[in-house]
């Protein structure tokens, strides 16, 4: 497997550590760009199987994820050759609900697990929830290419549309900055159905703990959303960085104020400006006892120097060697080499 340098683009922000945006220079650039490789730091976190496996590992969930799943899973199988690897679609509610049917064994996640979800799985039987970060992606705002504003601002109490006073009239884009005729024009705000992981964040970054009442429009796909953005001078959408342009849009900068505390964060330790998504894949194991090695071993690979240029391969954005080794901590003798 070949190594591909990372060109880092730092965030806005000037008390947060930023979202890495990733990206794959030319390899007629990469003489001469002055390159910064977040994998580097991930070098000596090689994989080290513990035993060879076998089996089959059925996943199930976020599309965000399927790519870097099917990387993951020819990693595994260069080590392992009698491990076989199933992926199924159906967005990160779907691949939740078959984790707790036993339909599934790994969901492919692109929200963080809920605390009444792990309650209601702890109450369901006699396995163990686990729930493991894997990778970032940066999101990103999308309007029409005729859309004046230059950027958003943001905070973790206001979001991105700030309070909005008793009685006021539907809310405009002159409550997010705009001027001139702009100002005036009503926010849209379309897209992804609920149970996507796009949703999820838009859902809590758009107002913050604010209560603001925005009626969201939904569609089926990102393409449908970008459309949707494209053909509304007041539309506005969050998509993920990795979905790619799309015409009659652009993106807005995010601009977080340098006094504000970070939201909670989904991954401990990890302290990423929030337009930062975190994925993650959820397994059951058993209560008492060891894991099944095969979920062990896929744990492993994943957070190994391999399985994280398979994400940075994929377009995701890497974990951190602190990051990693914070997990691993938390999974204590599970994941002892």
């Amino acid at each position: 497997m070949d190594r591909r340098g990372l060109l880092v683009v730092m965030a806005v922000a000037a008390s947060w550590p930023p979202c890495l945006a990733a990206a794959v220079p030319a390899p007629a650039a990469r003489a001469t760009a002055s390159v910064v490789d977040p994998l580097d730091d991930l070098e000596t976190l090689g994989y080290q199987p513990l035993d060879v496996v076998s089996g089959t590992l059925r996943c199930a969930g976020s599309t965000t994820l399927q790519q870097a799943a099917a990387r993951w899973a020819e990693g595994l199988a260069a080590v392992h050759p009698d491990v076989a690897v199933t992926i199924e679609s159906g967005g990160s509610d779907g691949g939740w609900k078959a984790l707790g049917d036993g339909a599934a064994d790994v969901a492919l996640l692109s929200r963080p697990v809920s605390d009444a979800e792990r309650q209601a799985f702890a109450a369901a039987g006699t396995r163990r929830l686990v729930v493991v970060p894997v990778a970032f992606e940066r999101l990103v705002w999308i309007v029409s290419a005729s859309n004046t504003v230059a950027d958003l601002g943001w905070s973790p109490d206001t979001g991105v549309v700030a309070p909005q006073d008793a009685g006021a009239a539907a809310i405009t884009w002159g409550r997010l900055g705009a001027t001139g005729d702009q100002a005036a024009v009503p926010l849209r705000v379309p897209a992804t159905e609920l149970g996507s992981g796009a949703r999820w964040h838009l859902d809590r970054l758009l107002t913050g703990t604010a209560a603001a009442a925005i009626e969201v429009t939904e569609h089926p796909t990102t393409k449908e959303v970008a459309a949707a953005v494209a053909a509304d001078r007041g539309g506005l959408g969050l998509i993920g960085e990795n979905d790619g342009a799309w015409p009659g849009v652009k993106t807005l900068a995010l601009v977080i104020p340098a006094n504000a505390a970070p939201q909670a964060a989904a991954v401990p330790g990890s302290e990423r400006t929030p337009d930062c998504r975190p994925l993650f894949v959820a397994v059951a194991v058993p209560k008492e006892g060891a894991w099944p090695p095969l979920l062990r071993e896929l744990v492993a690979y994943v957070h190994s120097w391999q399985g994280q240029l398979d994400v940075a391969q994929d377009g995701l954005l890497p974990l951190s060697r602190a990051e990693i080794l914070a997990q691993r901590e938390a999974l204590g003798g599970s994941m002892e080499r």
